[in-house]
């Protein structure tokens, strides 16, 4: 898979050891863990929901 890149070619560079960077990627983690599921799991599209309700709320994404 390649890295998303805006309409202007830039892409995200999460490589530094500052305490925001590691916050973020600590966020991104949880997102995953919560999408970390069996493939049998019967709750796949509660998972769905609550890993686009974390990130919603941890980016303050604002749904249009």
């Amino acid at each position: 898979m390649d890295k998303y890149k805006n309409e202007h070619g830039i892409e995200l560079s999460y490589t530094s050891n500052d305490t925001h960077t590691q916050l973020v990627k600590e966020v991104i983690r949880e997102a995953i863990s919560i999408l970390d599921f069996p493939p049998s799991y019967s709750g796949c599209e509660k998972a769905m929901n609550k890993c686009k309700d974390f990130l919603t709320v941890n980016f303050n994404i604002e749904e249009d």
